[in-house]
């Protein structure tokens, strides 16, 4: 395709588009979707192939996601030191997975095995490992990834603007070809990714219900595939499926940010256009049989019960989608939703919600309830059946369908400021086959849509032709593990470079220069007539506004006034019930809260502008006129000493919340010290109405985004926002000394699960340091963050320990706290001992590779040139830098320091911060089967139980 030609080209755009989307299709299929974006100099992008687990053959699941792991592994070119003598030994690799598969007797099996393990150990020795890591570190590319789900898998990148071409060229030859180099590590992290799942309750759910909505068709297949199917891989069937499913007419870039779309276009047909078409066989399915009476299930796991109710119905192209989007808004908006208002709100369960799953075959109305203390399930099912029955009895306000829409409309037009959000838009109309002239026009579609529509619409669709899956708490006699083969570590060859990599980093890019904020131009402030401090920015994107009163103290300030916040929730004033309320801000477009944390409580405001002053007066007058409810506090309080029991038996709960909390403070932590179950049932309803009551009576001051002129802001600010000065000072807060990490300390907790979690703490310098600071986002990039650093590639990679891992050198939030070193792995109990030492030692001695240093400073410069602190963002920025002592844009800092940081300067860190570290190791595990002797010989072994861990 000349020039020329693309000047004339016609891109295909839509009416009532609000990202203004371009598509355009290249001569072998390929299609393009982009949207225009100039707020920063990137692009969000994602490779979408419309393949996923549905297309895995039945012996052979799991086989999608197997290749989106290989498809980061390189190409004849892409981490080819000596491709044929490579080829050779994959060749052979290939054929022994084969005899693998086809053996059942496990002595030969284990000796197949062993061969496989020595051949690629050689076979790695023409490889540069991952190199693909190193080129989009070249690129200062972001959010590297991929995922496989149904019938799609997809590869994310997001990249500076004056990368594109160099991006399309790498990612051309990405899809060229798959080369299953360094197979056998990265199974067993598919094995560890496997294992891990054995561990999610909700993954199993998920399971069950697909397997009785989906009886004869695929999507019954997990994306992760059968255990048995992960011990036997087959290279020949990955490649096969890379040949029938990776190809241009079946794939799809989208793209959203800072770019012209002819160039795009232009390049993507230079790269991309060689890559060959074929015809793609279509999907074929059988009709499932039909649901004709409740279908029920239970699940067992560790965690707190719950009910999944899930429908099956028509694929995304059907004419009915709109009416499942309405449905879904109507049930449950997180505002005012049936479920909301009925259930939540009247505190008639503990957790509540309804969602809709697009397919391109089948979709899903999906409805989850977690009940509160002594209820049962079939309650929680009854009362979520009950709010359907609602709408089948048109039993809910004419005006709602129009506030649903424009709700929905308001939560898309802040959720595509962001590239990501544009470009996951076209990746999910790409891959289930909606067209976009369809998906700009679904609102137009639920506008036609009549409330008696609506209502027969339900009558006739939700019947009882659902799944109950009652999710119970106890032990899953189901569980399967599948045990990792010993493997011997690979050499990865970190310094290594193709011909391809030394040329492609040869290639000059147009540089970009950095923009840094100015807080003091960007934030305006202003005085309100009583005194109070107004900050403003500047919405340049469209008329949403955002309010914040903003009090300087929280829970550590004062636990029942945090607690007060939360009741307030469920409470409603002299002149309008809670529901009332809830109506009235959803019916004006906009979202009220009051939110408290540790160290701040936030008055929040958030919506369309045009209803600016209604919302104002309406949450002033909550604030002010808030009436007591003591039945709503009986059920209040059980429902928090309820969630307070369900946290234990969160396995990420405990380790990240519970374990993390005790070795930052020790046993009286913020976490810890909270109003203990008899104080919380002494208090009464009045008490709390007085504190909510008095809370405008504290020092404050008051955030605005929006485009309101200042004088009229400050002219509605100043009628509505009425406080009696002079204003109270604010409560002191408690301190919570930060413990010292002086020895090596294991803190175990017994919790029965398939995996292992290991998280290494250390505590260091105790104030914020600016040096700290700039050095550890470079021991970041280098060692512990991301797939090309350090940690990744030698306990991943190289050694298939864990599926995940990583360690962070962590800055302060406030400049008297201190930094911290965290590492993390998550491994099976056999692996404990290897990946923990392993870890540990790569902690103490970093291995130096000076390019892999150079590469990362490089893309730290690329990041900080064109990153830009978005205007929603600026005033959060700057409060944030303010509690380190700093008032500025902290990236100048660092773009000056990666400038002239050197490895040796990184080296020097290391030894100075980082080696001889002392550790607190928190393990969460099964204690039956982890090592103990291991244990003990990190350091002193401290049994933490839940209640300790927990304070209750």
């Amino acid at each position: 395709m000349t020039k020329t030609t693309m000047n004339a080209v016609n891109f295909q755009q839509f009416k009532n588009d609000p990202i203004n989307v371009q598509i355009f299709t290249l001569s072998n299929g390929l299609q393009l979707f982009m949207s225009v974006n100039k707020d920063a100099p990137r692009i969000f992008t994602n490779i979408a192939v419309r393949a996923g687990s549905k297309h895995d053959p039945t012996e052979t699941t799991g086989l999608a996601h197997y290749l989106e792991h290989m498809m980061f592994k390189g190409t004849s070119k892409i981490g080819a030191l000596n491709w044929e003598k490579e080829k050779k030994e994959l060749d052979k690799i290939a054929n022994l997975y084969e005899q693998y598969r086809q053996e059942s007797d496990p002595d030969k099996r284990k000796s197949i095995y062993q061969e496989i393990d020595q051949v690629s150990n050689h076979a790695a020795t023409y490889a540069a490992a991952n190199e693909y890591d190193k080129f989009v570190s070249v690129l200062g590319a972001e959010k590297t990834n991929a995922y496989t789900w149904l019938e799609q898998t997809v590869y994310v990148n997001d990249i500076p603007s004056n990368e594109l071409e160099r991006w399309l060229q790498l990612e051309s030859e990405r899809f060229k070809m798959v080369v299953l180099r360094l197979f056998h590590t990265e199974l067993e992290t598919v094995y560890e990714e496997f294992n891990i799942n054995q561990d999610k309750d909700f993954r199993k759910v998920y399971k069950v219900l697909n397997e009785v909505l989906f009886p004869h068709h695929t999507y019954s297949q997990t994306t992760i595939g059968k255990g048995e199917h992960l011990k036997n891989p087959s290279h020949f069937k990955i490649y096969e499926f890379f040949s029938k499913y990776y190809r241009p007419n079946n794939m799809a870039i989208m793209m959203a940010g800072d770019f012209d779309p002819k160039e795009a276009v232009i390049l993507a047909e230079k790269y991309f256009g060689e890559l060959e078409p074929i015809d793609v066989p279509k999907y074929e399915f059988d009709e499932q049989p039909e649901i004709k009476e409740v279908v029920r299930r239970q699940v067992y796991g560790q965690e707190a019960a719950y009910l999944q109710l899930g429908w099956r119905f028509e694929g995304a192209n059907s004419d009915k989608m709109a009416y499942f989007h309405l449905l879904k808004g109507l049930l449950f908006n997180t505002k005012a939703g049936l479920i909301d208002l009925n259930l939540i709100n009247r505190q008639l369960l503990l957790e509540a919600y309804a969602y809709f799953s697009e397919h391109e075959d089948y979709s899903t109305f999906l409805m989850y309830g977690k009940p509160r203390e002594g209820q049962s399930l079939e309650e929680i099912e009854r009362l979520l059946l009950t709010q359907v029955e609602l709408i089948k009895k048109g039993e809910f306000e004419d005006w709602m369908l129009e506030a649903v829409i424009k709700d929905y409309k308001y939560r898309e037009m802040k959720s595509l400021e962001s590239n990501k959000a544009r470009v996951d838009a076209l990746t999910h109309a790409f891959t289930v086959g909606i067209d976009w002239s369809k998906a700009v026009n679904l609102y137009q579609e639920m506008e036609a849509i009549s409330k008696d529509d609506l209502i027969q619409f339900v009558r006739k669709h939700f019947k009882t032709n659902y799944v109950a899956i009652q999710k119970l708490t106890g032990e899953d006699a189901n569980i399967i593990k599948v045990d990792k083969p010993a493997i011997t570590p690979l050499e990865v060859n970190r310094d290594a470079e193709s011909d391809f990599f030394k040329a492609f980093k040869q290639q000059d890019s147009k540089p970009l220069e950095p923009v840094f904020v100015d807080f003091e131009k960007e934030i305006h402030t202003t005085t309100l007539s009583n005194g109070l401090r107004l900050d403003m920015v500047k919405n340049p994107h469209n008329s949403t506004f955002s309010l914040r009163y903003i009090f300087e103290m929280g829970k550590n300030s004062s636990k029942l006034l945090k607690l007060a916040i939360q009741y307030l929730t469920y409470l409603g004033t002299d002149k309008y019930s809670a529901e009332a309320l809830q109506l009235a801000f959803f019916k004006l477009g906009l979202t009220f809260g009051v939110y408290a944390n540790n160290k701040k409580i936030y008055v929040k405001l958030d919506g369309l502008e045009e209803s600016f002053e209604e919302g104002v007066e309406l949450f002033e007058h909550l604030l002010t006129h808030v009436v007591p409810d003591e039945e709503k506090l009986a059920a209040f309080i059980q429902d928090i000493l309820t969630s307070r029991e369900d946290a234990k038996k969160s396995k990420e709960y405990i380790l990240k919340n519970g374990l993390v909390n005790y070795a930052y403070y020790g046993p009286d932590s913020p976490f810890t010290d909270r109003l203990d179950a008899e104080t919380l049932k002494q208090i009464k309803a009045e008490e709390l109405t007085s504190l909510i009551k008095s809370l405008l009576g504290y020092e404050h001051h008051i955030y605005f985004y929006g485009t309101l002129p200042e004088s009229k802001l400050v002219e509605i600010l100043d009628k509505h926002h009425q406080v009696s000065l002079p204003l109270k000072p604010l409560l002191p807060a408690k301190i919570y000394p930060e413990v010292p990490t002086d020895k090596d300390q294991v803190y175990f907790v017994h919790f029965p699960m398939v995996q292992t979690e290991v998280l290494m703490m250390s505590k260091g310098t105790n104030h914020f340091d600016l040096e700290e600071y700039l050095m550890g986002s470079l021991w970041n990039e280098y060692f512990g963050i991301g797939m090309s650093s350090v940690v990744f590639q030698e306990i991943r990679e190289s050694k298939g320990f864990a599926y995940s891992t990583y360690a962070y050198y962590r800055t302060p939030v406030k400049k008297d706290e201190a930094h911290y070193i965290q590492a993390f792995v998550g491994t099976q109990p056999d692996k404990l001992k290897d990946a923990v030492t392993a870890l540990r030692d790569i902690i103490e001695n970093m291995p130096v590779h000076r390019k892999a240093i150079k590469a990362a400073t490089h893309s730290l410069i690329k990041k900080v040139e064109t990153e830009r602190i978005q205007p929603d963002n600026i005033y959060w920025k700057s409060e944030a830098n303010k509690k380190l002592g700093v008032w500025r844009d902290l990236r100048k800092d660092k773009y000056e320091f990666l400038k002239k940081v050197t490895p040796d300067d990184l080296v020097k860190f290391q030894q100075e911060k980082i080696k001889h570290r002392k550790f607190a190791y928190l393990i969460l595990g099964d204690k039956e089967q982890v090592d103990m002797d291991f244990l003990n010989s990190i350091g002193e072994v401290k049994m933490l139980d839940l209640e300790t861990l927990f304070g209750y």
